[in-house]
């Protein structure tokens, strides 16, 4: 699944349109959130956190080795 995919069954499954996603990224238009999900690239890490971090998720990048090292991505507020 590509992040694209993603974020579009979490906003199926938390009930999250476009227009109600760009109103929490505070996007101008709806059509900043439909043309990152419709774009023929995947998106870019620092779009994908903001979209998960508006419906309430974290991206967790973790080890796969024994050790199960774990850090959480943020992106700094502009």
């Amino acid at each position: 699944m590509n992040s694209k995919q993603i974020v579009s069954e979490i906003m199926k499954k938390r009930g999250f349109t476009n227009t109600a996603l760009a109103e929490k990224l505070k996007y101008p238009t709806v059509s900043g959130v439909s043309e990152r999900l419709r774009g023929k690239q995947d998106m870019r890490v620092d779009t994908l956190v903001k979209f998960l971090e508006a419906m309430d998720f974290e991206v967790v990048i973790r080890s796969k080795l024994s050790d199960k090292m774990e850090y959480i991505v943020e992106i700094p507020e502009e």
